[in-house]
C-alpha cells in the first residue's frame, strides 16, 4: 500500500511531462519548458516545506528532485528521437528548476522554523511578490527586456531572437539564488553559535556584493548603466542620442539625428499629435545587434519600451535605416496609448499602426499589394485574430505586422486620426468609429488592388506569408552550426574585427568544403584579407557556381597579373555565360580590361572609390558599385561628384536602391538642387508603386532640410 501511494506521488509531474509535449515551445528541453517547471516546482517546494515535521527536508527535496526528472525525462526522450537537444538548453534545465526548488523550500521552511502564524500563507505571498512584484518593479523602472527571477530563473528578451544560450549573468544569477536558499536556511538559526553567525555574515555580505555589482555582472542595465556604456550624446529639439563614438562618426550621428527629427515631424503630422514642450526622446543607438543582446537582452529585435516613462528608443547601428521611423511611431502613439501600458492591448494593433506609418514591409511591394497577392483575403474573424495577442504571436510577426498594417493604413487615410487614436487603447473599433467592426473590413477589403498585383508582389507575399512562427517549427531553439557560424561571422564583422571574421570563415570551410555557399562566402573574405594563393588553390573545375570562379579570377589578377587573369576569364565565359543572365554578364564586363578591373578590386575588397578622370568611361555597373561605396564610407565630395557625372547619363532603375539612397545622402549635404535633378529624373521613369512612395519619402525628407 505505501509503494502504491509513493508510485501515485509522481504521477503528477510525469503527466505534466505528458502534457507538455502536446504544446509547442513547452515539449522541448529548453528554457519556456524550464521556466513552468521552475514556477511549479518553486511554489511546490515551498507548499511542502511547510508541513515537515522534525525538520527533516531531505525527502521533500528528493521527491522535488525526482518530480523535476521526470518532467525531464518526457521532453529529454522526445527531444532525443526528434534531434531537438541542445547543449544550452540542457545547461538551461540545470540552472533553472533545482534553485528554484531549493528556494521554494528554503522560503518555506523559513516561516516554519520562525513559528509565524499561517506560514503557508505567508510562503505563498512571498514567492508571488518575488515572481510577479519584483518582476513588475523591474519592468515598470528598466529600460532591459531580459529578466532575472529566483522563483521562475531567467528570460532572455524577445521570444522571436530564437538563439538562446547560457550566459555568465544566468550563472551568478543562480548563484545568488543558491546564496539566499544558504542565507534563509541558516537565519533562524542565527543564535545558535558562532559558526551560524560567521555563516549568515559571510553569505549577507556575497548577496549585496552581487546585488550592488548587477550592472557588471549583466544581471540588470538601468539608463545609468546605458548611459555609461554609451557615453557620447548628441542632442537635439525633441531627441538625446546616446552612442559609442568608436562605432559612429561625427557625421553620421549628425544625420541620424536630423533623420530622427524628419520622422518625428512626419509621424505627429499624420497622427495629429500635440507633443508636450521640452519632451525629450532617449535614443539609444548601440554598436550592432550583439551589442544590444548583451546590454538590454534584445539582438535582432529593435524596441520601445513604451511602458516607461521616459521615451526611449533601442536600436543597432545595422538596423537603423530599416528601422528608425517604425519605432519612432511607437514612441509617438504612446499619447493617446492606455494608461498602464501607454500603448494599444492589441499587439497587432500597436505592430500594426507601425507598419502603416513607416510602410517599410517590402522594398518592392506596397502593404496593400503584399495582402492583394494573397488570396483568399483574411477573413474578419482572421482580422479580428491578427488584432488580437494570442491570434499575433501564433502566425509569424511579417504576417501580423503585414496584415494588421495594411488595415491601419486604410482607416488613417480613410477616416479621421481621432477616431484611430480613439480604437487605439483598447481595439474598440465600433465605438470610435461608429460602424460594425465587419464593415470596416469588408470596406478595407474592396480597396485592395487586387489587379495592380504582378508576379513579383506574388513572390514578396509568398515569402512573407509562407514564414512560420516558433510555435509552428520544429526544434525551434535548436539552431545548426552553420546558422551559428554565420552569426558569429556577422558579430565579427559588425565588431569590425575582419581577422576574426576571417578565422569564422576558414572554419566553416573546412567543416562544410562542399557547400557553394560557404565556400563563396570564404573565398570573398580571403581575398579581403589578401591571401588569394588560397583561393586559386582550392577553385577547381568541379566548383560549379560562377561566383567562384570569378573570385579565382579576382586572385589570378592579383598574383599574376591581367594576362593570365583575362585567359581564365574567358574560359568560364564560355562555360558559364548563357543568354540573358544579365548579372554575371556585368559581372565580366567590370573586368573587361586591367584598368576597369583594378578599380574593380579595389572598391570591392578594400572599399575604395576612384578618380574622376577613371570614373567617366567605367562601364556602368561599375560606376555604381563605387557610387555605393561612396555612400558607404558618407565621402561627401565624392559622392557629390559621381552625382553630377550620372545625372548627365541615362537613369536606368536596376540600380534604384542606390539612386535612393544618393538623393538621401545629397539632400543631407544640402545639394539641394542636384537632388532635386535627381528626384525629377526618378518621377520621370515608368516606376513600381512602392519606388513612387520611396520617391515621395525623398520628396518630404527634401522639404525638410530646406525648410531645418
Amino acid at each position: 500500500m505505501r509503494k502504491k501511494k509513493w508510485v501515485l506521488s509522481y504521477l503528477p509531474p510525469l503527466a505534466l511531462g505528458l502534457l507538455l509535449l502536446l504544446v509547442p515551445l513547452l515539449r522541448d528541453v529548453h528554457l519556456e519548458s524550464a521556466l513552468l517547471t521552475s514556477v511549479l516546482i518553486c511554489f511546490w517546494g515551498g507548499w511542502k516545506s511547510v508541513r515537515v515535521k522534525r525538520q527533516n527536508y531531505s525527502p521533500l527535496i528528493r521527491k522535488g528532485v525526482l518530480s523535476v526528472f521526470l518532467i525531464f525525462a518526457t521532453l529529454f526522450l522526445h527531444g532525443l528521437i526528434n534531434d531537438c537537444i541542445t547543449f544550452d538548453g540542457l545547461l538551461i534545465w540545470a540552472l533553472l528548476p533545482m534553485p528554484s526548488l531549493l528556494f521554494g523550500i528554503a522560503i518555506g521552511r523559513f516561516f516554519s522554523s520562525i513559528k509565524i502564524p499561517y506560514p503557508t500563507f505567508f510562503t505563498v505571498l512571498t514567492l508571488l511578490i518575488i515572481a510577479l512584484g519584483v518582476w513588475l518593479f523591474e519592468f515598470f523602472r528598466l529600460p532591459q527586456v531580459y529578466y532575472f527571477n529566483h522563483v521562475w530563473g531567467y528570460w532572455p528578451g524577445p521570444i522571436y531572437d530564437d538563439e538562446i544560450r547560457v550566459s555568465a549573468s544566468l550563472i551568478w544569477f543562480r548563484a545568488s539564488t543558491l546564496l539566499w536558499v544558504l542565507l534563509l536556511w541558516t537565519l533562524p538559526a542565527f543564535s545558535k553559535s558562532m559558526y551560524h553567525k560567521v555563516v549568515i555574515l559571510g553569505t549577507s555580505i556575497a548577496v549585496l556584493v552581487i546585488l550592488f555589482l548587477q550592472p557588471n555582472l549583466g544581471i540588470s542595465t538601468p539608463r545609468s548603466e546605458l548611459q555609461r556604456q554609451l557615453s557620447e550624446q548628441k542632442v537635439t529639439d525633441h531627441f538625446v542620442l546616446f552612442y559609442d563614438a568608436d562605432f559612429y562618426s561625427p557625421d553620421e550621428i549628425d544625420y541620424w539625428a536630423q533623420r530622427h527629427e524628419f520622422h518625428f515631424e512626419q509621424i505627429v503630422l499624420q497622427l495629429e499629435i500635440d507633443w508636450p514642450e521640452n519632451r525629450k526622446i532617449e535614443s539609444y543607438l548601440y554598436n550592432h545587434a550583439w551589442h544590444k543582446k548583451e546590454l538590454v537582452g534584445a539582438k535582432f529585435t529593435s524596441y520601445v519600451p513604451v511602458w516607461l516613462e521616459q521615451d526611449q528608443l533601442h536600436i543597432a547601428k545595422e538596423h537603423l535605416e530599416g528601422v528608425l521611423k517604425h519605432e519612432l511611431v511607437h514612441v509617438i502613439a504612446k499619447q493617446f496609448g492606455n494608461s498602464l501600458m501607454n500603448a494599444s492591448w492589441s499587439i497587432g494593433l500597436v505592430e500594426g499602426v507601425a507598419e502603416a506609418i513607416a510602410a517599410d514591409a517590402s522594398d518592392v511591394s506596397t502593404l496593400d499589394q503584399i495582402i492583394a497577392a494573397e488570396q483568399p483575403l483574411p477573413t474578419t474573424d482572421q482580422m479580428k485574430s491578427a488584432l488580437s495577442v494570442l491570434g499575433f504571436y501564433g502566425s509569424a510577426s511579417a504576417i501580423s505586422y503585414t496584415t494588421a498594417g495594411s488595415f491601419v493604413d486604410y482607416l488613417l487615410q480613410n477616416y479621421p486620426a481621432d477616431q484611430f487614436k480613439d480604437a487605439y487603447p483598447n481595439s474598440d473599433f465600433e465605438s470610435a468609429y461608429e460602424l460594425p467592426f465587419d464593415t470596416l473590413v469588408s470596406r478595407w477589403k474592396a480597396q485592395l488592388p487586387i489587379e495592380a498585383v504582378d508576379s513579383l508582389d506574388q513572390e514578396v507575399s509568398q515569402y512573407i506569408f509562407s514564414q512560420q512562427s516558433l510555435f509552428q517549427v520544429s526544434c525551434p531553439r535548436k539552431t545548426h552550426p552553420i546558422i551559428q557560424g554565420l552569426d558569429e561571422f556577422q558579430f565579427h564583422e559588425a565588431n569590425l574585427d575582419p581577422e576574426e571574421a576571417l578565422a569564422v570563415t576558414q572554419e566553416l570551410y573546412q567543416a562544410y568544403p562542399d557547400m557553394n555557399a560557404i565556400k563563396q562566402l570564404w573565398a570573398k573574405n580571403t581575398l579581403r584579407n589578401g591571401n588569394p594563393i588560397e583561393v586559386i588553390e582550392e577553385v577547381t573545375t568541379s566548383d560549379s557556381i560562377p561566383s567562384l570562379h570569378l573570385y579565382k579570377a579576382d586572385a589570378l589578377f592579383i598574383t599574376e597579373g591581367y594576362t593570365s587573369a583575362a585567359s581564365y576569364l574567358s574560359e568560364i565565359r564560355t562555360e558559364f555565360l548563357k543568354e540573358n543572365d544579365v548579372m554575371l554578364s556585368q559581372s565580366f564586363d567590370v573586368r573587361s580590361d586591367s584598368t576597369n578591373w583594378q578599380i574593380f578590386l579595389n572598391a570591392r575588397y578594400k572599399q575604395q572609390t576612384a578618380e574622376l578622370a577613371d570614373f567617366v568611361s567605367l562601364p556602368e555597373p561599375l560606376q555604381w558599385l563605387l557610387v555605393d561605396r561612396a555612400l558607404l564610407n558618407m565621402d561627401e565630395q565624392t559622392i557629390t561628384i559621381y552625382a553630377r557625372i550620372l545625372i548627365e547619363q541615362n537613369t536606368n532603375p536596376t540600380w534604384f536602391d542606390t539612386q535612393e539612397r544618393l538623393i538621401d545622402l545629397l539632400v543631407y549635404y544640402q545639394e539641394a538642387e542636384l537632388a532635386q535633378l535627381w528626384i525629377d529624373r526618378l518621377k520621370s521613369l515608368s516606376l513600381r508603386e512602392r519606388y513612387q512612395e520611396r520617391i515621395f519619402e525623398l520628396e518630404q525628407w527634401s522639404d525638410f532640410n530646406i525648410r531645418d
